[in-house]
């Protein structure tokens, strides 16, 4: 059981980019063409240098509100725990998969601490 959890996560920070080791130093900053307005629990963000927009649900929303107060993915991690009723694990790979999303969009940047 242990042998498959560590190929889980090995197969995520490959696939992501993530090192799941470093979550508690990680952050995501928004790419400074990227704007973004939070309405009735939802986020759009408008890339101004393609001019495409995107729209975020309430848990993208509590991702994005995160990462504007510059919160470690390890910290957004817990956030998410606790404002949702969600298995950790479960959090963790969603959070993980929209940074990834975001990132191969452009909208996001990975930076350390």
């Amino acid at each position: 059981m242990a042998d498959q959890r560590q190929e889980a996560i090995s197969e995520l920070v490959t696939a992501s980019g993530i090192d799941l080791t470093q979550l508690d130093r990680t952050l995501l900053r928004a790419s400074l063409d990227v704007q973004g307005t939070t309405m009735d629990g939802e986020t759009v963000l408008l890339d101004l240098s393609s001019g495409r927009y995107y729209t975020l649900n309430r848990l993208g929303s509590v991702i994005w509100e995160q990462c504007m107060k510059r919160q470690t993915l390890s910290a957004i991690h817990a956030v998410l725990c606790e404002r949702f009723e969600v298995d950790p694990e479960q959090a963790l790979d969603d959070l993980v998969a929209l940074a990834n999303e975001l990132i191969q969009e452009g909208l996001f940047q990975q930076e350390r601490r």
